[in-house]
């Protein structure tokens, strides 16, 4: 496969080796021309008429060249050729039978060599931050001897051996057809540049070596265009490739992604400050320009200060009371009649105050004034945060890392049915089917070879952290048997977005939130989702809480340990727990003689579970470890997912007993006995001395 663009000199040199030292297999040559302007190319195409032409009507790009030209063929192996290669004597022979030779290798690299003979750096560690410095930046002319690039070309190797690697040069690479039935092609969001790193990187993920070896030679004219700095076009393709790769596998990135519903609410906040300022200040120079309309003088700004801070405050309360910081509500349009609302009810509540605290050091006309920038602005803002978030999406800049479980067949109706899955704001990293037991092969990529089969059920947890997913969509309910409850759980504890594709009113009842996805319902459950400033507020209960029990229980604590402790009349213990979700907790509690747990005035160790936030106040309730539950029921199954979404607690819920109209036993639990353990564990038994035999 030969991706060519205006280099029509290369790529007859290219095809005239390959004709010269063909391999012994059977064997086909694929051109992949994007909209080349060069004229000498229809003469190169006549002097060779063996080779399938594919001629495209504009530039799509090397990784979608490259695809579309191993789509055309079917064969074991494809060797992806730059037309500036020469083909040496016997390299194609040898390249194939290492890769025989090697059959975990998914990708191989040959050695490529210079016009001089000399060995070029074609094979390579990953990028590392401080590789990036000195390799794109000025920083690289100071420190042109450095170990970090000397470590990332891989010069401490020697190259006339062969070994496995991080990544090796796409110009001249051998990719086996059962990897990347695996893997998947190559990504077609690079451009040109990176779409070989980031397809090996995905080989090495899938289990396949990307091994390089000395065996087979071929020549490069090698040109390092995006070395020719910012002038170049190349530079800039070469820079924005290094980005998606670091937006698609970057922790950061990963990150950000992961948590951009909350991050898109802060923005939104934000936003919504900015706009409140600048209306300010735009309203205050409106009132000073048109002063001779008004009797009264113009105060300072700085008088305007309070009020401004104040007006913050209000705004805030009664923006998230009103529904416009919900995550849930980010997906679409808060609608315009409620966001006039809003500021109406921040107005009225504005000028009230200012009445009622006789602020004569303002001009209510500036706040008027104010009000309908403001509800501009704050339209504005938001309008442009969508617009931004939808250019993002296309541009895979913003889109959630998804993987998609269910059974092949539905799998594969959805994407003949559905539209660019991006319009989803997903991103489909792959999908695993819904067989209990591995299957004997891989199972074939869907949407045109651009989404892996990734494993079975049990190989998620393992698959969601090696890809860096943060979205499950599944396609069938969550069942009852313990092997899916806990890898869902598992996947609860790390903070992974779940979606089904159904309406199940129970999954409703438990917590999730309806959501359309593909034009259809689907319910979610968001361990990051919820209200943010309920989890805020709980968080700094906790933390609160844990300070004032560190002080108030310091001396109980004291006295504990150096008096009733040594006497037999108290003990110390660490409880061994788990959450509904799986979560291993150790509560340190103090008992009393008897080994019952003593009230929370006794247990200061706890304050450091409460301030760390392992625990909260009020939570799910923790289960001492070695003991399970049965979920065999809806409720109980909508039990089991509620507790999974919230943080363990000393109290909660599960301490009132059924029916109760009041709190009071919630608090008697968190008081009389934080955890609900009741009792400590008994004291293992001492093994009895080894005795010999011989001496008794």
């Amino acid at each position: 496969i030969i991706v060519h663009y205006n280099t029509s000199e290369d790529l007859d040199r290219c095809l005239e080796s390959v004709q010269a030292y063909p391999p012994r297999c059977e064997y086909r040559v694929v051109v992949v021309d994007n909209a080349s302007r060069d004229p000498r190319l229809a003469a190169v195409q006549h002097r060779h008429p063996e080779c399938e032409w594919v001629m495209n009507t504009e530039n799509v790009g090397y990784a979608r060249g490259c695809n579309l030209g191993m789509t055309c063929v079917g064969a074991e192996f494809y060797l992806i050729l730059n037309p500036d290669i020469v083909v040496q004597p016997g390299a194609l022979d040898d390249l194939l039978a290492f890769a025989e030779q090697h059959p975990k290798a998914g990708l191989i690299g040959p050695q490529l060599l210079n016009d001089d003979g000399t060995v070029q750096d074609s094979c390579r560690r990953f990028y590392t931050f401080r590789t990036l410095l000195l390799r794109r930046t000025f920083l690289g002319r100071l420190f042109p001897n450095s170990g970090t690039v000397g470590r990332h070309l891989m010069r401490d190797f020697d190259h006339r051996s062969s070994r496995p690697v991080d990544w090796v040069l796409g110009g001249c690479l051998l990719a086996r057809r059962s990897a990347i039935e695996r893997v998947g092609p190559m990504d077609e969001r690079f451009f040109l540049y990176f779409e070989d790193v980031d397809w090996c990187y995905r080989m090495w993920q899938a289990g396949y070596e990307v091994l390089y070896t000395a065996d087979a030679q071929f020549q490069h004219r090698h040109r390092r265009a995006s070395a020719q700095g910012p002038r170049s076009r190349s530079f800039w393709l070469h820079l924005a490739s290094l980005i998606s790769f670091y937006e698609k596998w970057g922790m950061l990135v990963y990150l950000l992604k992961k948590w951009r519903r909350p991050l898109t609410v802060w923005l939104l906040w934000g936003l919504d400050m900015a706009a409140l300022w600048t209306s300010f200040f735009v309203a205050y120079g409106v009132r000073a320009a048109l002063g001779r309309l008004f009797a009264e003088p113009l105060f300072p700004v700085a008088e305007y200060g309070p009020l401004l801070w104040f007006t913050c405050l209000l705004v805030t309360v009664t923006f998230a009371a009103t529904g416009r910081y919900r995550q849930e509500s980010r997906q679409g349009r808060s609608g315009l009649v409620a966001h006039l609302q809003r500021v109406v009810t921040v107005a009225v509540l504005l000028l009230a105050s200012s009445y009622l605290g006789h602020q004569q050091a303002i001009s209510r006309a500036v706040l008027l004034l104010m009000v309908p920038i403001f509800a501009v602005a704050t339209a504005l803002g938001e309008a442009a945060l969508r617009v931004v978030r939808r250019r993002m999406e296309r541009g895979y800049l913003s889109l959630e890392r998804t993987l998609l479980v269910g059974p092949l067949a539905q799998l594969r109706a959805w994407f003949s049915s559905a539209s660019d899955p991006r319009g989803f704001g997903i991103d489909p990293v792959g999908y695993v089917t819904d067989q209990n037991e591995p299957l004997g092969t891989a199972l074939p990529p869907l949407a045109g070879g651009e989404v892996p089969y990734l494993g079975t059920w049990s190989a998620i947890p393992e698959t969601v952290q090696r890809y860096r997913i943060s979205q499950v969509v599944f396609w069938n309910p969550p069942g009852r048997e313990a092997t899916r409850q806990a890898v869902i759980a598992a996947l609860l504890r790390r903070r992974v977005r779940l979606r089904w594709r159904v309406d199940d009113v129970w999954l409703l009842a438990a917590g999730a939130r309806p959501e359309p996805f593909g034009g259809e319902a689907s319910g979610v459950v968001d361990p990051g989702g919820g209200s943010m400033f309920a989890a805020i507020g709980r968080r700094s209960l906790a933390f609160v809480s844990g300070l004032t029990l560190a002080v108030i229980a310091f001396c109980p604590h004291i006295w504990l340990s150096l008096v009733r402790v040594p006497r037999g009349g108290a003990a110390l213990a660490e409880v061994a727990c788990h959450s509904a979700g799986g979560e291993a907790v150790t509560l340190p509690l103090a008992g009393d003689g008897y080994r019952r747990v003593l009230p929370i005035w006794w247990q200061w160790r706890l304050a450091w579970l409460l301030v760390r936030g392992e625990v909260e106040l009020f939570g799910a309730r923790l289960q001492p470890t070695g003991t399970g539950r049965t979920v065999a029921t809806p409720p109980q199954a909508a039990e089991f997912w509620r507790e999974c979404l919230r943080r363990p607690g000393l109290s909660g819920r599960w301490a009132q007993p059924t029916g109760a109209d009041t709190p009071a036993a919630v608090w008697r639990t968190l008081f009389l006995d934080p955890g609900g353990v009741g009792w400590l564990p008994a004291p293992e038994a001492a093994e009895p001395p080894l005795t010999d035999p011989e001496v008794m």
